[in-house]
């Protein structure tokens, strides 16, 4: 069996957030550099969560999701 070369896959930084507001409900969203969403998360889940826990880690306007890794 021939080895396959791996490339090492590089952690990328997150995006910042934007508002993507719906019929039914407003998301948070963070898009490729080509502009098609990767990760979604609703915005009154996302508040409940940050409310629960105190995070440690000052982050700047937008990049909220941050804050408690």
């Amino acid at each position: 069996m021939a080895k396959r070369a791996r490339k090492a896959a590089k952690k990328r930084s997150s995006q910042k957030r934007d508002l993507v507001k719906g019929k039914r409900a407003t998301m948070y969203a963070k898009r490729t550099s080509s502009g098609r969403f990767k990760e979604m998360d609703e915005q009154g889940r996302s508040q409940k969560s940050d409310r629960r826990r105190k995070a440690k880690r000052k982050v700047r306007s937008g990049f909220g999701d941050r804050g408690d890794r």
